[in-house]
């Protein structure tokens, strides 16, 4: 019977997200037919209808989680005893969840894609419920993980097994039973959590971005050709990445790839640099842009700021890499030093404990791994909000179109430079470590670039002193080949100046 409940609240989950979907996606397409009381009111009951399998999934799991005979299993052999407000705190916390979640996800498709059927009155209360429900959200799911916590078995799962076994939530690194035999999978395949995370993360940005597009330049859909190319780029690059860190730090001999060339393609036994994912990614994508503006001259392409894309873009691949760390979280890597345990005492009660794994070791007993991978997450979405509201935006005219990629990679490189020498031992990589240094000293070089750009636009010095610009574009191609070679000596010698300076204060620092 547990398993049939198990099964019943899977499809009311999946049932419930693609009717959600399908009924707003409707709405969307007849929102002119629709009024501000019909939507708020009476379309917002609806979708609420059509979500609730989704809240009756979780209530499911939950219970098939207290009465599986692997929760009571450990239960019996640690002697431990199901509390009353645990559950409590479970259920109770769960539903407010859940009805948080539903109110930020309306409160936002509504101000977003549904602004033309609502009043400035109507906008500003939403945006209220929008903000306001994302710490609640936050402070119900920390209370309803602290009912669970202390019956959760550690390490935590990190991959989701597909197989004759069934459908099941694993930890793979501790190879359970019946799902391996021995080391191997038995009739089956995981998909790692690590996985879902860094795709979620850049499906996330691509909507964020897609988003910023749309207001600027009025249609969605000018990033998804380039996601497409630099997505997989950057999967490339960060499996490079990782290989060459593993290389470096055990030799070729010692390395698991080193020792044989073809474990480089076996991207399933895991092994990413999300530095290296981020520095390809980002060549792929802009390089695509380019192409299809110069190269192919789509006319799509041809009049988009491709800086203001790039400031849009680059900075929320931070986004990307804060999510893509929660992987790392329930693979239990990328650990920082051992700390004593009850310096975690600030985090919710299942994140403490697994940080005393590293993968499926425990560390000695009355100590923790500094969590290094949740740091990061804080500070990579930060740096985000920080670049992009407190730069690109905050400074508005006074913002150097192009020198966010700069400030992205100064943030990232910082960030990499004060988290290296904290990591563990197994998990250190002094290649990262320097290489950040470079991302420094890029980024610097990089913002001065387009603040240069920038000043000799705006005081009529650039290539072409006739040539005006909106937004970045060339709105007069009016041409002076004197001027034009003045200017490209110019602009040379500051280029030059500004390399020069560059390679002189990261040899002082």
């Amino acid at each position: 019977m547990n398993e049939v409940f198990y099964y019943i609240a899977m499809a009311l989950f999946v049932g419930g997200a693609i009717a959600t979907y399908l009924a707003i996606n409707k709405a969307y397409k007849n929102k002119k037919d629709l009024d501000e009381k019909t939507l708020i009111f009476k379309k917002s009951l609806g979708f609420a209808g059509f979500f609730s399998p989704i809240l009756i999934s979780l209530i499911l799991f939950t219970i098939v989680f207290y009465t599986s005979e692997s929760t009571k299993n450990y239960l019996d052999a640690n002697s431990i005893t199901v509390n009353a407000g645990h559950q409590f705190l479970s259920y109770f916390f769960l539903i407010l969840f859940v009805l948080f979640v539903l109110a930020f996800l309306l409160s936002f498709i509504y101000i977003f894609y549904f602004k033309e059927v609502l009043s400035d009155k109507a906008k500003k209360i939403l945006k209220y419920v929008m903000y306001g429900s994302i710490p609640l959200m936050v402070i119900s799911f920390i209370l309803m993980s602290e009912g669970n916590a202390p019956y959760l078995q550690y390490p935590l799962c990190n991959s989701l097994y597909i197989g004759k076994h069934g459908i099941k939530f694993i930890n793979s690194y501790t190879h359970p039973s019946p799902f391996y035999n021995d080391s191997s999978l038995d009739g089956g395949i995981t998909i790692a959590f690590y996985a879902i995370f860094i795709l979620s993360g850049a499906l996330l940005v691509l909507g964020i971005c897609d988003h910023y597009c749309y207001k600027f330049y009025g249609k969605h859909g000018l990033l998804t050709t380039c996601f497409y190319v630099a997505f997989p780029a950057g999967i490339i690059g960060a499996r490079i990445w990782y290989v060459l860190l593993d290389l470096s730090a055990n030799g070729t001999s010692s390395s698991y790839y080193g020792s044989n060339w073809t474990n480089i393609f076996r991207i399933q036994d895991g092994g990413l640099g999300i530095m290296g994912g981020a520095i390809l990614g980002i060549i792929a994508g802009v390089s695509l842009m380019l192409a299809l503006k110069y190269w192919k001259k789509d006319p799509i392409y041809r009049h988009v700021s491709y800086l203001r894309i790039v400031d849009i873009c680059v900075p929320a691949i931070l986004i990307a890499q804060g999510i893509g760390r929660t992987g790392n979280f329930f693979n239990c890597e990328v650990h920082g030093n051992l700390i004593p345990f009850e310096s975690l005492n600030f985090l919710p009660t299942f994140i403490q404990n697994n940080y005393q794994f590293s993968y499926a070791t425990q560390a000695t007993e009355g100590n923790a791994y500094l969590p290094l991978a949740f740091i990061e997450t804080i500070t990579n979405i930060t740096g985000y909000l920080v670049i992009w509201f407190g730069f690109i935006r905050g400074l508005r005219k006074y913002h150097a179109p192009g020198a966010g990629v700069g400030l992205y990679l100064i943030w990232y490189g910082l960030t990499r430079v004060l988290l290296e020498p904290l990591r563990y031992g197994t998990f250190e990589y002094s290649m990262s470590y320097y290489s950040a240094y470079g991302m420094i000293g890029l980024g610097v070089l990089l913002c001065a670039f387009f603040v240069v750009w920038r000043i000799l636009v705006v005081k009529k010095l650039w290539f072409y002193s006739e040539r005006e610009y909106v937004d970045g574009i060339i709105v007069d191609e009016s041409i002076s080949n004197e001027k034009t070679h003045r200017n490209a000596i110019i602009l040379g010698i500051i280029v030059a100046i500004i390399i020069a300076g560059t390679i002189v204060l990261m040899n002082i620092w």
